[in-house]
């Protein structure tokens, strides 16, 4: 992302702005605090010699740190000490999702990058759309449900594989949802209706449990897994506009690895 004021700030700047005043323009670079609060109350923003603590919005992307008047520009170009990693590589590829998730409408990067890890685990070859018959027609593969033993890891295992073939569904439904050209705020509210009966259903059958929604991180935690299903859905839907040109995404591996 280039911002509005060109290749030599310094020189191109409008009469009466500073680089605070771009700050505040700037749509990735967010600080939480104001610079010029504080220790620097007072102090004339266009003195050169400045430096101010800045702690960013963004957390994940970018440091909290002093900067000078230079740090502040490298800041809003993607690079400097203000952009987390190690190397010109590393910088770029956090600047990549910082940008991505700032011009974010769905506000679904920063959930895709958070669930990355867990989708190849959120896959089945269950379909609940196959079914035999005709006026008493029955699914072709029913989900068979293993009897609860002992052994917590063999027991946990029975319960991931029933909640897995249940909900992994749905990701597919979703993402075709949206390549229709749904909205998504609409396709998660319908889908979050249908599966809470699933969800509730799986829990009377005492597969599961309900625990927060953001911990633990566990696919038994039936208040947390949906947020797999959605997050795959959406990043499956954002892939395809990817394969088609459409739209260049973040390297959500390597963020949900940092």
């Amino acid at each position: 992302m280039k911002f509005e004021r060109g290749i030599d700030p310094k020189k191109q700047m409008r009469i009466g702005k500073t680089v605070f005043d771009y700050l505040k323009e700037h749509p990735v670079c967010k600080p939480m605090n104001d610079p010029l609060d504080g220790r620097n109350s007072g102090i004339d923003p266009r003195d050169p010699d400045i430096k101010v603590w800045i702690n960013p919005h963004d957390q994940f992307s970018f440091n909290s740190s002093w900067c000078s008047v230079e740090d502040l520009w490298d800041w809003m170009d993607g690079k400097g000490i203000m952009v987390k990693g190690d190397t010109e590589e590393e910088k770029k590829k956090y600047w990549d999702y910082a940008v991505a998730e700032a011009t974010d409408e769905d506000h679904m990067i920063w959930a895709v990058r958070y669930h990355f890890k867990w989708f190849d685990k959120m896959t089945s070859d269950f379909n609940p759309h196959q079914h035999q018959g005709f006026e008493r027609g029955q699914i072709v593969s029913p989900i068979k449900i293993k009897a609860r033993v002992k052994n917590y890891e063999e027991d946990t295992k029975r319960q991931e594989d029933v909640i897995i073939k249940m909900l992994a569904p749905f990701v597919n439904e979703m993402a075709s949802d949206l390549r229709q050209g749904r909205e998504w705020q609409y396709i998660r509210k319908e889908f979050h209706d249908g599966y809470y009966g699933v969800k509730r259903t799986l829990y009377c059958l005492g597969i599961g449990y309900m625990a927060a929604c953001n911990t633990p991180e566990e696919f038994c935690n039936l208040a947390w897994v949906n947020g797999v299903v959605e997050a795959k859905a959406y990043y499956l839907f954002l892939k395809d506009k990817e394969e088609k040109g459409e739209i260049t995404l973040p390297d959500f591996k390597w963020l949900s690895e940092r």
